[in-house]
């Protein structure tokens, strides 16, 4: 939105110079002088006032935004989560790869690295509020409450769902009416 307002400002500018120039040739080769000058001062007023209405669609987009952002933070989306092991039958043929690509430095102690994949339906390229790298709070999960990294994605048939990594050899676990939210990156 914010560049659309500025390229919609960048073709307001542009327009309003070329018109100037327009303008300034009409005075130089007309001789009611008077007039020009005068419809001049009209259309640089009107100039002023959509420059201003423009500054102030920016300024409440940028508050809307703020707003949208802080409520993306506070809310907790209720989820299942389940646990998976870096191994060729619960992920690829590169189990030790995550969605964003990160590396898996020990597929024999990774849990401590406390990454999570996420059903693709909460990814934001599918419409979800989450971003790989994002940092998430899991509540209502047991021992496995705390922060982690989204790192990863489950398969497409996964909805509303979340798996942590854990180590090869980890027993499996399963939780219902687990809450996920996202903290603030910054």
């Amino acid at each position: 939105m914010r560049n659309l307002l500025s390229t919609s400002t960048g073709i307001l500018l542009l327009f309003s110079t070329v018109l100037f120039g327009l303008i300034m040739i009409g005075l130089i080769s007309n001789n009611s002088e008077a007039k020009n000058i005068d419809e001049f001062k009209e259309f640089e007023i009107k100039l002023y006032k959509a420059d201003c209405k423009i500054d102030s669609v920016i300024s409440i987009n940028d508050s809307l935004q703020n707003v949208i952002t802080e409520l993306s933070r506070s809310i907790k989306i209720p989820v299942t989560a389940t646990m998976y092991h870096p191994v060729v039958g619960q992920c690829d043929d590169t189990p030790d790869i995550t969605g964003d690509q990160s590396k898996i430095p020990d597929v024999y102690d990774c849990t401590k690295l406390n990454w999570i994949a996420v059903s693709q339906d909460l990814l934001w390229f599918n419409g979800g509020p989450f971003r790989y790298g994002d940092k998430v709070l899991i509540m209502n999960a047991g021992h496995k409450d705390g922060v982690y990294t989204v790192r990863d994605a489950m398969n497409k048939r996964a909805k509303n769902k979340i798996d942590f990594l854990e180590s090869i050899g980890s027993k499996q676990y399963k939780y219902k009416n687990v809450l996920i939210t996202r903290i603030d990156n910054s």
